[in-house]
């Protein structure tokens, strides 16, 4: 199963519909807040949408835990959990619901955390990052045995090797 992973937005259908077209053989593309977009328009796209931090962001809940063959993932934005300072209440509550691994946003920086079973990744941002990486998104391939993640370039769709 193939998973488009997005966060932050803010805003911006162009890069966003860019994607989609980059990758026409998703099974499932996630939001995880803040695209600022409509809800309708993210739900013709058939994109799951996690509510972020904007008082008017699409999306119906804070949190979601999707199965994706055997693994479980949880999809939040971050800022309830605190992440621009740490990932210790994050991990916490994928502990408590058993997930594999850990989808959020809010940072607006790529990243990669494992601690024990739980793998933790942030996509960055497909407008605004906070570092000097490119805009960014994910790609998780998910089989029954494994899962593999890669950060793609959001404007160009190319593969992005130091995160």
């Amino acid at each position: 199963m193939k998973v488009i992973v997005f966060s932050d937005a803010h805003g911006n259908k162009i890069i966003l519909e860019r994607i989609v077209s980059f990758n026409p053989d998703a099974d499932y593309i996630i939001s995880l807040g803040d695209s600022e977009l409509p809800l309708n328009f993210l739900v013709d796209l058939d994109i799951i949408p996690i509510k972020g931090n904007y008082p008017r962001d699409a999306g119906l809940v804070y949190e979601s835990v999707l199965k994706v063959g055997n693994k479980k993932l949880l999809l939040v934005h971050g800022h309830k959990f605190k992440v621009q300072k740490t990932l210790t209440k994050l991990l916490t509550r994928a502990m408590d619901l058993d997930v594999d691994v850990v989808l959020y946003g809010h940072t607006h920086i790529a990243k990669v955390d494992k601690v024990n079973t739980i793998t933790l990744l942030n996509p960055g941002s497909i407008k605004n990052p906070r570092s000097k990486l490119a805009p960014s998104y994910l790609i998780l391939e998910i089989t029954d045995e494994s899962f593999k993640y890669t950060f793609k370039e959001a404007e160009t769709n190319i593969t992005m090797e130091n995160i």
